[in-house]
Parts: structure tokens; C-alpha cells; sequence
């Protein structure tokens, strides 16, 4: 600009300098100034307007997700501020870089407690990587270059800046080029660490893998597969990823571990050695009892690789930790297993080759199940899997790839397990485990995406009526996704957990509870779609799910978003095969039990 830059100015050179095209956000009069530099054509930054904080944080979201730039949230003064925390806490624990941009009062208001002024930065600042208030005009400048450089190395996480409006129409007094310290750190562990976790991992007699989203992150689904079939080692993903971790049609690959403290020991019993990639969620259960002992258990030596030293070692103790980059630093921990002289090959072989064959047939389950729900009778009752199925199959008559977006919980190990996905970031959930990101998610990434891919957001009803009123971004901009609303009147996985506490610990609740009940008033999602313009369809009918699907996917393709209220019966008397076919091996274990541990999603 030829002009003196204004505060509201520097903010934007900086926001073109990453790369930013959106801001998502709801405005308040302290947010003007800068709501009013998206219509400014130079800085090809445009501003998304939500009806909630909340949604304009999970569009961001899931805008960083899928272009692998910083999304950015402009959020109101406190009352803002406070309503993204539910994906404030997301993006935090699911390592998604998002700049959170808070409007402030008058800075010289606010010692005397102004209207709706507060300490934000006190209020946002434990779920953001840093926060910071803005205390001049000068500021702006040195704020930015470090909010970015902090937004674009790791831990990827949000950055929460507090602005007083004031600053924003201000002429800071040094007028510089915006420009980004980019830190180069893709950086290979040291060959210390490196050497002593060959050396672990060489003399294991049983191994297992466990990956976390950044295994995803740094795209090392090659690395892992090549280590999984050199170690002959099941693999075994943190539960709640935020990715999907490693290939799901691939044999080693034994699903999430289980979301309670009894089932992780069933499923990691008889390994004496787990290596932990890029984990970050080490305590997905809900309860503890110390007198069982540590969630992983205790006579397993554990070898962890990470990119971020706090999770490394973070609640027991590592026999080896190694920090550097996961997909740069995995191919030496091969080459050297492979080389080192006490790697026995033969028993690696011995359990690829077991892999191989319980693989096999799990594939052979699901395609039996694929196959049933393709020969359904009329009227007959829709079990909530179903949905993952029947979209697995159209899927296969696609001509573009399909990104999935999966907040219904109960029927998550279907959708990890039946849909194919061709990349960790074809899959998106968060492993903070707060309800309604899906739904804002599939905002930001529609437009990241822009078509080059479907856009299918799998959701409970519960989960949906958080933010139904997403839909009106969703339709006020035309954007091409596919909601399939799992609509079963319930809370299901809550309903779920609550026949495991009777099970698992004898407490019943006083009452029936009805509470956990969404049937009255009935929930017509197809109705709530067409208030805000979006066409939709409502299916009962097993077989004819297939059908709307398709004819969804033909409305996604030419543009514009469509909604499926699907009315599953959780009565329906059918079961989805087991994907942990190692854990299903093992004696005396209850597969009906399990199977119901994994339709468990946040408490």
C-alpha cells in the first residue's frame, strides 16, 4: 500500500506472507477494523462469516488440516473468546496450527473493566501455544513474525493474540516488510538415541507398534509399513487419533487401542517391547485405578520417537527416547535393525506370516458384511455400521478420492476400518474428544479441498445438534459436502458406556435414563437442512441407503452441499466384525465386550 500502514495492515501483510486465503469468524464492533481489510483486494484474504464462535474456530481447523497453512479464527471480545474453547481444546490436543485473533476493547478502557473486557489472553492462554495481549501499535509487527513462527514449527498448535481495537486503526512506527522466520526442523534423531533404539528394538522377542498423529503429520505411513513388516509387529494406533495413522487395509494394522485401562492390557499382553511413534494422547481412557497398574503396561519396555520432547516419556518411563523427525529419523532405526547381528529374522517372519493370515480373514469379514448389506429386503431396520459400509461401496464408483470427517463415535471402527483412504489426512477427528468440530471442520476444509476431492462428513445426532447452524456458511457459500447424520434418538455411545460401568464396576443409575434420550422432540435433520437452503432426504429403509448415497454424491458434485437424515436403529440386531483380529485370538476374551468398548467416543 502506498499509504502508512495501519495496525490492521501489518496483521494483513503477515497473513499473506503464510499463505492464509480465509478468516473465519463472527463479528463484534472491536473486530471491524479488521473484517474491513478482507474486502481490501491486495492482501486475497477473505472473510467467512459464521454464526458462532465455536464454528469459525472449527473452520479453521479444519482449513489448516487440509491445505497445511495456519487457519485463522477472529473471535469477539470475551463472550467470544469463551465459546471456542470446546475447539480451541481440538486444536490444541489434535497439533492444528490455528491463529486466533481476538478483538479488545479501548486499551485505555480497560483498567476500569469495561463492557465485556476481560483478561483474554487468562481466558484462551492454556490451550494455545502462546498467548499474548497486544500492548502498543509498535507491537504488531514483532507479534506477528512470532505468532507465525510459532504457528509453523513444532508442536503445531494454536496461538492466541488479544488486540485492543485501538492498536488495529494506529500507525505503528516502524514500517517493514512482513516476513516470517521459517525454522528448518525436520531434523534426524541423534545417533546416540538412534543406536540404542535399533538396539531395543533388535533384541524385542515380540514387538508391537502404537503411532499418533505424527506419524500422520510428517506422512510416514511408508516408514511404518516398511518397520511393521521388517519386525513382523502388529500396529496399533492411539485411540481418537486425529489422522488415520497407518494404511487400514494393510495386515499389521490392528485398529485404536481400546478406551478403558482393562482393555489396553488385553490388547498388549504378550508383547514384552512397544515403540511409541509420534503419540501424543497417552491417557484416552475415562477411568483409572492405580492398583491395576500404568494405562501401558509396566514389564513392557517402551522406545518412543517424537518431534516434541513433552511427549516423550511424558507419564512413564522411556527405556529409550529419541527426539527428531519421525519420517527422516525412522529409516535409520531400519537399516540398523535390519543390520544388527541379534535380530532374529526367522521369528519376525513367524509373526508376519500369522499377520498375514488373521488379516486375510478380517478382510474376508468385512467383505462378507459389505456383501449382506447389498442384498437387503425391504423395510428392514438400518444398524448405525451400516452407513460406513454402504458408503465404502459407492465409494468404489467414485471418480475423485473422498476426504472423511468422522464425529459418530459409535460407529467409529467401522469408519476407520470399511472406508478406504489414501492418506492420514483423508480421515479427520480430534483427540481432544470436545463435540462439534466435524460440522465447522467441513467448512474450512471444503474450501481448502476446492473440489479436488469429496467431502463426506459422517455425524451422530447428538454431535449435530451442536452446530446444525454451520449450515448457513455451508449454504451461503455453496459448499459441496455430504452429511450423513447418524440419527438414532440417543446418545449412543454414552448409553454404551454407561452398560459398561454397570458391567465393568456394578453401579447402576438410580433411574432410567432418560436423560441420555434425544427421541422427544423427535430430530428431523433433513427439515433443519432445508431452512437453510440445502437439499436433503430422509432414509428408514436399510435398503435403500445405497440409493440416496449415490444420489448425494451427485448433488456434492455439482456443487452444492446435501444433507442424509439417516434413522438408524440401535436394536437392530447385527454385529460389525472384529478389526482387532490379534486381540480376538487371545483366550478367555469377551469379543461382544470389545466390540462395544469401541462404539465408547468422548465421556
Amino acid at each position: 500500500m502506498n499509504s502508512p500502514e495501519l495496525g490492521r495492515d501489518v496483521v494483513f501483510d503477515y497473513l499473506r506472507d503464510a499463505g492464509v486465503e480465509y478468516i473465519f469468524g463472527v463479528p463484534g464492533t472491536q473486530e471491524i477494523p479488521l473484517i474491513d481489510a478482507t474486502t481490501i483486494p491486495e492482501y486475497e484474504v477473505d472473510y467467512i462469516p459464521c454464526l458462532h464462535e465455536n464454528i469459525a474456530m472449527g473452520a479453521a481447523m479444519g482449513y489448516a488440516r487440509a491445505s497445511g497453512r495456519p487457519g485463522v479464527a477472529l473471535v469477539h471480545i470475551t463472550p467470544g473468546a469463551a465459546n471456542i474453547t470446546g475447539n480451541l481444546f481440538n486444536a490444541y490436543t489434535s497439533n492444528i496450527p490455528v491463529l486466533v485473533l481476538c478483538g479488545q476493547q479501548h486499551s485505555d478502557l480497560l483498567i476500569q473493566e469495561p463492557l465485556l473486557g476481560s483478561d483474554l489472553v487468562r481466558t484462551a492462554g492454556q490451550y494455545a501455544k502462546w498467548a499474548h495481549e497486544v500492548r502498543d501499535a509498535d507491537e504488531i509487527p514483532i507479534v506477528m513474525q512470532r505468532a507465525f513462527k510459532e504457528l509453523l514449527s513444532p508442536p503445531f498448535r494454536p496461538v492466541f493474540l488479544s488486540i485492543p481495537w485501538n492498536f488495529l486503526i494506529e500507525q505503528p512506527t516502524l514500517q517493514e516488510e512482513a516476513r516470517t522466520t521459517r525454522i528448518a526442523h525436520a531434523v534426524t534423531g541423534d545417533p546416540a538415541g538412534v543406536s540404542a533404539a535399533v538396539d531395543t528394538l533388535a533384541n524385542a522377542k515380540n514387538p508391537v507398534l502404537l503411532v499418533g498423529d505424527g506419524v500422520g503429520e510428517a506422512g510416514a505411513w511408508p516408514e511404518i509399513e516398511r518397520l511393521a513388516n521388517l519386525l513382523g509387529s502388529a500396529v496399533y494406533s492411539e485411540f481418537q487419533a486425529s489422522r488415520m495413522n497407518y494404511p487400514n487395509d494393510l495386515p499389521h494394522w490392528q485398529g485404536e487401542l481400546l478406551p478403558i485401562q482393562d482393555g489396553i492390557h488385553m490388547q498388549l499382553e504378550g508383547f514384552d517391547t512397544i515403540f511409541l511413534i509420534g503419540v501424543n494422547s497417552h491417557a484416552q481412557i475415562s477411568v483409572f485405578r492405580w492398583e491395576k497398574g500404568p494405562i501401558i503396561p509396566a514389564h513392557l519396555i517402551q522406545v518412543a520417537l517424537h518431534n516434541d520432547p513433552w511427549q516423550i516419556g511424558k507419564n512413564y518411563y522411556s527405556e529409550v527416547g529419541v527426539l527428531g523427525d519421525i519420517k527422516k529419523t525412522l529409516p535409520l532405526i531400519i537399516s540398523g535393525i535390519a543390520d544388527h547381528a541379534r535380530f532374529d529374522r526367522t521369528s519376525a517372519e513367524t509373526r508376519n506370516k500369522k499377520l498375514l493370515r488373521l488379516g486375510a480373514q478380517r478382510d474376508e469379514s468385512f467383505s462378507t458384511k459389505a456383501d449382506k448389506f447389498r442384498r437387503l429386503e425391504s423395510e428392514a431396520p438400518i444398524p448405525g455400521h451400516q452407513v460406513a459400509f454402504v458408503l465404502a461401496e459407492v465409494q468404489k464408483t467414485l471418480d475423485k478420492p473422498i476426504t472423511v470427517l468422522n464425529e459418530a463415535f459409535s460407529i467409529g471402527s467401522v469408519i476407520q476400518k470399511a472406508i478406504h483412504y489414501d492418506s492420514p489426512d483423508a480421515y479427520f477427528c480430534t483427540s481432544g474428544g470436545s463435540l462439534g468440530f466435524s460440522l465447522p471442520a467441513s467448512i474450512g476444509i471444503s474450501l481448502a479441498l476446492q473440489q479436488e476431492r469429496f467431502v463426506v462428513n459422517i455425524i451422530g445426532d447428538g454431535s449435530a445438534l451442536f452446530h446444525t447452524n454451520s449450515w448457513w456458511t455451508t449454504s451461503k457459500f455453496d459448499l459441496p459436502v455430504l452429511y450423513l447424520v447418524v440419527n438414532d434418538s440417543q446418545y449412543t455411545s454414552l448409553m454404551i458406556g454407561l452398560g459398561l460401568i454397570e458391567k465393568v464396576y456394578g453401579w447402576k443409575p438410580t433411574n432410567p435414563p432418560s436423560y441420555l434420550s434425544l427421541g422427544d422432540p423427535p430430530q428431523d435433520f433433513a427439515a433443519i437442512a432445508k431452512t437453510f437452503d440445502i437439499g436433503s432426504d430422509v432414509v428408514t429403509d436399510a435398503s435403500k441407503l445405497r440409493r440416496a448415497i449415490e444420489r448425494g454424491f451427485k448433488v456434492i458434485a455439482n456443487g452444492k452441499p446435501y444433507v442424509i437424515d439417516i434413522r438408524t436403529d440401535p436394536g437392530a440386531p447385527d454385529k460389525p466384525p472384529t478389526v482387532d483380529v490379534l486381540l480376538a485370538e487371545k483366550p478367555g476374551v469377551d469379543l461382544d465386550l470389545v466390540e462395544k468398548l469401541r462404539q465408547i467416543g468422548p465421556p
